[in-house]
């Protein structure tokens, strides 16, 4: 049975996407080598204060059951008021971290943007007219518009909230292990499960996302050729063949995007669901292990007891909530990178070479000849040097003459074959020719 190339994912699209987002991230820090280090220090800081109140709570219970007994609530406050402050404490440093953050991230995500869109038009100054009268119009405007808005989301939000919620994770997972292997396990298994979905279901996502980029800036294309030729489809009554060319397009744009974001809203609630069953599990596998007695295996070395479940229990919604953020994450970052991979595409085009050393400047006469001159006379002149080292200035005339020209965008596909064209010093010249017969060329 043969596949369908566009249903299909290419085997190196993930090392791709991957390379995509390095380059992103590497350009961000070129562009701010030191506000990017230190906003993702705040990031840092802030997720790994989000993720040990576990710690705090397994102490505070802890020292309930210690003296829950004895009833010296006196004793118990001198150990807890200690506990707290710090956890306050922390949650202060955090709220602050995360303002600095947010406040520093609108910053470079606008300059990003804005240094992006200068480097992407000064480079597309270079390139050879080959290149626009390949692409349309509309495409690439595209780049200025819908794709550095997918980088904007990227940057911005995407980027931000994956790390965060990747290092909450991770935070976590280690806390787990040090309280109770056995337990950690059980949650292991629920991960499996959404790792599997993650995949399955994000994998069709990341794909459509992708082709919904790419006729995004098909339909751009086509909506600005037809606007700027509408005065010639009226007057040779091609509305009807426009109307059928444009529903194909747009319907070709509509099943990409239903079909990306009809994969990415099933993801969430069956992630969210599988945390619900693990929450019921863990709690479910807490009580057994506390009710037959059986041995805890930890880093930590502490018995099963309620102050370990209780915990566990709020981690694992913590656990599985974060890692339902990172799936529903990394279709913004696919889609970022769709937008990131054509804008590269741009910046990246080859310029043009100027192999040319004939100049114009401006010139002056002195002694019946023209000398080049540092100030605006009025008068131009072509300025050629030759091999000898001596130089030549020739007066501009607009006196414009081609022989024998071939011209092709691609090799082997010549547009203009054998065209001599004359035009004499103001002179009006006019091209008139069938439609494709390479007027503009």
């Amino acid at each position: 049975m043969k596949r369908d190339p566009k249903n299909s994912r290419r085997p190196n699209d993930g090392a791709a996407n991957l390379a995509m987002l390095k380059r992103t991230l590497e350009k961000l820090f070129s562009y701010y080598p030191v506000l990017a280090p230190v906003t993702f220090a705040c990031i840092l800081f802030s997720a790994i204060v989000t993720s040990i109140p576990s710690l705090f709570v397994q102490n505070v219970i802890q020292v309930i059951e210690k003296w829950y007994v004895s009833r010296d609530w006196v004793s118990a406050k001198a150990e807890l008021v200690p506990i707290l402050s710090l956890l306050i404490s922390l949650y202060v440093l955090s709220i602050i971290a995360i303002l600095v953050y947010k406040q520093l991230m609108a910053y470079m995500t606008q300059g990003f943007l804005d240094k992006l869109r200068q480097e992407m038009f000064g480079g597309m100054q270079d390139l050879p007219i080959r290149y626009f009268d390949t692409h349309q119009h509309g495409d690439i405007m595209s780049f200025y518009t819908n794709d550095i808005d997918t980088l904007r989301q990227l940057v911005s939000q995407s980027l931000p909230s994956l790390l965060q919620s990747a290092i909450i994770v991770l935070t976590v997972l280690f806390i787990m292990l040090y309280y109770s292997v056995w337990m950690t396990l059980v949650v292991a298994l629920g991960v499996v499960a959404m790792i599997f979905v993650s995949k399955t279901v994000g994998g069709g996502s990341a794909t459509y996302f992708v082709r919904q980029q790419k006729a995004i800036a098909k339909t751009e294309g086509f909506i600005q050729e037809m606007m700027n030729g509408q005065k010639v489809i009226k007057v040779f009554c091609h509305e009807e063949a426009a109307t059928e060319d444009f529903d194909k397009i747009n319907e070709a744009l509509y099943e990409d995007s239903r079909k990306a974001h009809a994969y990415a809203n099933t993801l969430g609630p069956i992630i969210m669901n599988i945390g619900n069953v693990l929450y019921v599990l863990i709690a479910t596998a807490g009580g057994l292990f506390l009710t037959l007695g059986a041995k805890n295996f930890s880093i930590s070395g502490m018995a099963f007891s309620i102050s370990i479940i209780v915990p566990f229990l709020n981690m694992t919604k913590q656990f599985t909530g974060n890692i339902n953020q990172v799936s529903q994450q990394i279709n913004s970052v696919i889609m970022g990178m769709a937008g990131a991979g054509r804008v590269f595409a741009l910046m990246d085009e080859k310029p043009e070479t100027d192999d040319g050393y004939v100049t114009l400047v401006n010139a002056e006469e002195k002694d019946g000849q023209l000398v080049e001159t540092d100030h605006h006379t009025g008068l131009w002149a072509w300025k050629h040097p030759h091999g000898d080292g001596t130089l030549t200035y020739t007066p501009l005339r607009g006196d414009v003459r081609l022989f024998d020209v071939d011209f092709a965008y691609e090799k082997g596909k010549e547009v203009l074959h054998d065209v001599t064209v004359y035009a004499e010093p103001g002179q009006k010249v006019a091209f008139v020719g069938a439609t494709g017969a390479g007027k503009t060329t």
